[in-house]
């Protein structure tokens, strides 16, 4: 089965699964787990298929959730002209910094992103008069389509995920595209990719700044669900949890990924009582999907199959 036959079939799947819930708890993890979906979706292009790392995506994310409220909420602007100048900003700055840092390589550029998200997450939760500090925003308007008011979770439930596989068909058709090849030429061998005349850097700002693209993005839509945020959302934390989603479902695999971010989103929410020891969860998944499983889902199904 093509990737993309398997794309419907799942689409089909998840469309039908929300005409037979009608729990409001159940509906809303699983619109919270799309928008995870979204950003790691995003990151597995940047690390999965560009061999790029980064451990600052919550600032990313944080940064569409921030500048979208603040225009939507402080100067009154349309919610989704808020939403599009929001991620036109977040994906500019991702290209700005992404210019400089993308010349690093290995560890220096994992400490590099994730002093960007901590950069993030401090002036959200310390500029008190722009995005409200540690006690966050509220008060966003209501998201409608045409007239059409995203007003309950079952309505929302269907645009967000109509949204997120609308996103996974563009990544494997760019991921399938010349430029697709290219990233994993970047990926397996730079100095070959280098000798057939790839601009590496180039590539991986655009890649980068993709990534962000969908993290911000996911962040702004984020907020007008809530219509609250706070810097709690979006901390070093959260980064590792997006890093955790990629590795366990394997670096470069869709559909890996698309699964352990729906797992990994649900069941923080179901074990409330475990909320404390989810970070040392984590923790303790990503080694041992770097000792046992290193290609992730992924790897595990090509060894059964």
């Amino acid at each position: 089965m093509s990737q993309k036959t398997f794309l419907l079939v799942l689409f089909l799947v998840v469309m039908v699964v929300g005409l037979f819930i009608k729990n409001p708890f159940i509906l809303n993890m699983l619109s919270l787990a799309a928008l995870s979906v979204i950003v790691v979706i995003g990151l597995n292009l940047l690390l999965g298929f560009a061999g790029q790392i980064s451990l600052g995506h919550a600032g990313f994310v944080a940064l569409g959730a921030y500048i979208s409220s603040i225009l939507a909420i402080r100067l009154n602007i349309n919610p989704w002209l808020s939403i599009l100048i929001a991620v036109l900003v977040s994906s500019a700055f991702g290209a700005l910094i992404g210019y400089p840092t993308l010349k690093l390589k290995s560890h220096y550029l994992a400490m590099a992103t994730l002093a960007i998200g901590e950069i993030i997450h401090s002036i959200a939760n310390n500029y008190v008069d722009l995005t409200g500090g540690p006690q966050g925003l509220a008060g966003m308007p209501m998201l409608s389509i045409f007239g059409f008011m995203l007003d309950n979770e079952t309505k929302f439930y269907f645009f967000i995920w109509s949204l997120t596989f609308l996103l996974i068909l563009l990544s494997i058709n760019f991921v399938n595209s010349r430029f697709g090849r290219a990233y994993k030429a970047i990926k397996s061998k730079e100095n070959a990719a280098l000798a057939f005349g790839i601009n590496v850097h180039l590539y991986k700002v655009f890649i980068f700044t993709v990534s962000v693209f969908y993290a911000s993005l996911a962040g702004a839509i984020y907020a007008f669900y809530l219509g609250f945020i706070s810097p709690s959302s979006f901390g070093l934390t959260q980064s590792i949890e997006y890093v955790v989603m990629v590795v366990i479902g394997g670096m470069g695999s869709f559909f890996g990924v698309f699964f352990t971010s729906v797992i990994l989103t649900i069941l923080p929410n179901l074990l409330t009582s475990l909320e404390d020891y989810w970070p040392i969860a984590n923790g303790l998944l990503l080694i041992l999907a770097m000792m046992f499983m290193p290609n992730g889902l992924k790897g595990l199904f090509k060894w059964i199959k």
